[in-house]
This record gives structure tokens, sequence and C-alpha cells, in this order.
């Protein structure tokens, strides 16, 4: 009877503790499915954030590639740009140097004009020292010969009334002296 009893009792406890199984089973899966169903909901809600955060993305990636676009035109215009003031500058830097060994030549020659012109200066300092003296030697030969040529004259003069005078004595030739001079006519 006991094991009659114990084996009732121990149906009676798999009855039930099935029956408790069960429902916990049951509850189980209510709680499950609704865990699923919020996990649903969050997961989808999540996806149509991050389908958001794609799109956006997306969208800016796109930008960003326009930009590098733009920005690689850009870059590529100011290189021929480049090149082409390059190009216009590459004539001028030679016309530069040019110019520049032109200034030294033309300084070398300034150079030596300018020693030229100082000789020069000097030489014309001499010169004009020569000049000078060579003048007032000349005024003192001048005014020799004019004397020379007044004693000449006057000497030639009276040679010429001695002469008259030898020629005809009776003619007084006093009047024609060197010595006289005119006064009013």
């Amino acid at each position: 009877m006991l094991r009659e009893r114990i084996g009732n009792g121990l149906g009676e406890f798999l009855v039930h503790s099935s029956a408790f199984v069960s429902q916990i089973e049951a509850r189980m899966e209510e709680k499950l499915a609704l865990v699923e169903t919020r996990m649903k909901e969050e997961l989808a809600q999540q996806a149509r954030v991050f389908a958001i955060r794609e799109t956006a993305l997306t969208q800016e990636l796109s930008s960003l590639r326009q930009s590098e676009k733009d920005t690689k035109k850009q870059l590529f215009n100011k290189g021929q740009e480049a090149v082409q003031l390059e190009s216009k500058i590459l004539p001028l830097r030679t016309r530069v140097i040019e110019l520049e060994e032109q200034t030294e030549e033309t300084k070398a020659k300034m150079a030596k004009l300018e020693e030229r012109a100082t000789n020069q200066e000097v030489q014309l300092g001499r010169v004009e020292g020569e000049l000078a003296q060579q003048a007032e030697t000349f005024k003192k030969i001048e005014a020799e010969l004019i004397e020379d040529t007044a004693d000449a004259y006057g000497a030639e003069f009276e040679d010429a009334l001695a002469q008259v005078a030898c020629v005809h004595p009776e003619m007084d030739t006093s009047p024609f002296m060197t010595s006289k001079r005119f006064i009013d006519g």
C-alpha cells in the first residue's frame, strides 16, 4: 500500500509537475514570443535608423566623391595654369638673365668710360695749364712784336724821311716827324 500510495502520489506529482511544466513552458513561450516580437520591432527600428544613416552616408559619400572630382578637376586646371604661367615665366627669366648680363657689361663699360673721362679731365687740366702758359707767352710775344713793329716802322719812316731829305735837300721834313701828332685835323 505504501507502494501504491507512493505510486499514486508519484503519479499525481508527475501529472501536477507535468501540468506545471506545461504552464511554465507556455508562459516561457509567451514571454519568448513577446521578447522575440520586441526584438523584431527593435531590430526593425534599428534597421530603419541604419537605412536612414546608410542613405545619409551614401549621399555624403556621393557628395564627397563629387567634391573629390571637382577638386581633382580644379587641381588639374591649376596645374595647367601653372604650366602656362611657367611657360610665360621661362622667357622672362631668360630675358632677366640677359638684362643682368647686359647690366654687368654696361657697368664695366661705364667704369672704363669713367676712367677715360677722369684721364681726359686730367689731360684737359694739363692742356688748359699749357694753353694758359702759351696764351701768356703769346701775349708777351705779341706785345714784343707790336713794340718791335712800331720801332721798326718808326725807324723805317725815319729812314724814308732821310732819303727824301737826301733827294730834296731844300724840303723841310720836320712836320713829318714820328714824334708829331695830329690834333683836330
